[in-house]
């Protein structure tokens, strides 16, 4: 699709626009199509997008460009994108490209920030309004079959919101699969002493069984990564566990509401400095069974990450391509909750 540049309009745009983010924090800038209304034998889009929903959504706000679609290895970021249509007829959406490697990336250690402290955990939690909460359970159906998707969706204590995502990938290295929970009850964990309601107690507690039996039902899974996708003061966060060993998923299930605290309290100690967080990623170690955060995406364009193994562009294959959503559906969980409890607080 990159051919479709060659149009005199979209090289225009392309040429002006890498101009207006040349000096932003990446190591590199680039243009590339990230989508055409080219169809298969079957007459169906090789890649089922709205351009325009695709356009606002990159414009609005950018969205991170990763190796394999995996939520924990960034490459850098979509930061623009308009849509052409080109002599031919042909309709397409062309974008400008960051990539992280070489760009002016800083450490959580250079920020004076201890990333494995421990922060307090609540005394207590607000009740959750179960009357406008859901969970979104998001996959690609060429990773992970309908009737597993069912199963688990069937057994959810809250209403479910299902999300077909499209990863477009030649060869398929994972099985990824996206749970959109409210911030408090990933906070959430037995031995909280909550003042709320039985009911509220409840609530609670059936989410933190439920996210429980899907990590046992991912041992049924090939290559699974699980993303536990939230929000936080403003910033989206994703806690993965990855792999189908069952005890080994039940201890980063365990210490979740521990990572949970970590990060609101670092997302804090981002804000305070004045560099906010727009994207922030944990991950859970298998070998020193403890949580950490992989990496954060500051609201300026740079990456902040003391582990992180950035890809160069050079070593990749060929043919990249934008994991995106099918339909209409942005919104993987309602940001905010009624009455002021849309953030974890100590």
């Amino acid at each position: 699709m990159s051919s479709l540049l060659n149009d005199p309009t979209a090289r225009t745009w392309a040429e002006e626009a890498m101009q207006r983010h040349s000096e932003k924090h990446f190591g590199r800038i680039a243009s590339a199509v990230i989508w055409s209304n080219e169809r298969g034998d079957d007459g169906e889009l090789l890649v089922a997008a709205d351009p325009s929903v695709l356009v606002h959504r990159i414009n609005d706000g950018g969205q991170i460009l990763l190796h394999d679609h995996d939520p924990g290895k960034p490459l850098g970021r979509v930061i623009e994108a308009a849509d052409f249509m080109n002599k031919d007829g042909t309709h397409f959406v062309a974008a400008i490209l960051g990539f992280y490697v070489g760009g002016a990336s800083l450490g959580f250690h250079e920020l004076g920030i201890d990333v494995m402290e421990d922060p307090p955990l609540p005394d207590n939690l607000p009740p959750l309004p179960t009357a406008s909460l859901w969970i979104e359970i998001a996959a690609d159906p060429r990773e992970i079959d309908q009737a597993w998707l069912n199963e688990i969706s069937e057994d959810s204590p809250l209403s479910v919101k299902r999300t077909e995502l499209s990863h477009n990938t030649a060869a398929q290295t994972q099985e990824l699969i996206r749970i959109g929970l409210v911030y408090l009850s990933v906070a959430w964990n037995p031995f909280t002493k909550a003042l709320m309601t039985e009911a509220g107690k409840r609530t609670y507690n059936l989410i933190h069984e439920w996210l429980a039996s899907v990590l046992t039902k991912m041992g049924e899974r090939q290559k699974p990564v699980l993303d536990i996708h939230s929000f936080q003061d403003d910033c989206q966060v994703s806690f993965l566990i990855r792999g189908n060993d069952v005890k080994l998923n039940h201890e980063a299930h365990s210490t979740l509401h521990k990572a949970a605290a970590q990060a609101a309290m670092l997302i804090g100690k981002l804000r305070e400095r004045g560099i906010p967080a727009d994207q922030l990623t944990y991950e859970f170690d298998r070998e020193s069974l403890l949580w950490f955060p992989s990496f954060a995406i500051l609201e300026d364009g740079r990456m902040v990450s003391d582990r992180m193994k950035l890809i160069a562009i050079e070593q990749l294959p060929t043919g990249l391509s934008v994991g995106l959503t099918r339909g209409n559906f942005t919104a993987p969980v309602a940001r905010t909750i009624p009455d002021s409890s849309d953030e974890y607080r100590d």
